[in-house]
């Protein structure tokens, strides 16, 4: 067997584990996530050059995807562009700052955004996609400029509210591959919800606000 078959088999088995079968992976994100909501400050740079890489994925995917882009070659996009906003986001600092809120606020955005169009008129062309996605980028562009002129307090927020919610997530998702019986509330509990606006709340007081920012 040549180098390059040895190479092609190992790409491909690694493409194609599964680590969502078994609770370690799930335990491991709750472990992460918990520290970036507790500690979240202090690691702020790893966590802006994150934001930064799933926007550039993200932009990327519409992007080139919408250009026919599909397979290695999208991924390849990607994965370019993505490592080129982490960079840029890890290197420097506000623009980092900018992109990690308008991430987090684009993502969030559009659920809120069409459920208050839809409150306020019954008008199809308002209520469709596109309206939707311009007003959240609009808005997600503002509240990123706002962000800029309190960077720390938004940090120490972001970083809270990203852990609080993505540790429940992952405790969620584990208790279905959990090796034994756990009788916890079901997925879409209120429960869940107020688990994660109290540990982000918890995280928000626990950071240490006074280290400086280098």
């Amino acid at each position: 067997m040549d180098w390059k078959t040895s190479v092609k088999s190992f790409v491909d088995i690694f493409a194609n584990l599964d680590f969502r079968n078994g609770p370690l992976f799930y335990v491991a994100g709750i472990v992460i996530a918990g520290y970036c909501c507790m500690e979240g400050y202090r690691i702020y740079k790893a966590v802006l050059g994150a934001m930064g890489f799933v926007l550039g994925f993200r932009i990327a995917h519409m992007v080139f995807g919408s250009a026919g882009l599909s397979g290695e070659a999208l991924l390849m996009a990607e994965t370019f562009l993505g490592l080129i906003l982490a960079v840029v986001a890890f290197s420097v600092f506000k623009a980092g700052v900018f992109i990690a809120v308008f991430q987090f606020a684009s993502s969030n955005l559009p659920v809120y955004v069409e459920a208050v169009l839809r409150n306020r008129t019954s008008n199809p062309f308002l209520v469709n996609g596109v309206i939707v996605a311009i007003l959240s980028i609009v808005l997600a562009v503002f509240i990123s400029g706002l962000a800029l002129k309190m960077t720390r307090p938004v940090l120490v927020c972001l970083t809270a509210v990203l852990g609080g919610f993505a540790a429940v997530n992952f405790l969620v998702a584990l208790i279905p591959v959990f090796p034994y019986e756990l009788e916890l509330p079901d997925a879409a509990s209120p429960i869940w919800l107020f688990a994660k606006v109290f540990l982000s709340a918890a995280g928000m007081g626990i950071q240490d606000v006074k280290d400086p920012i280098v």
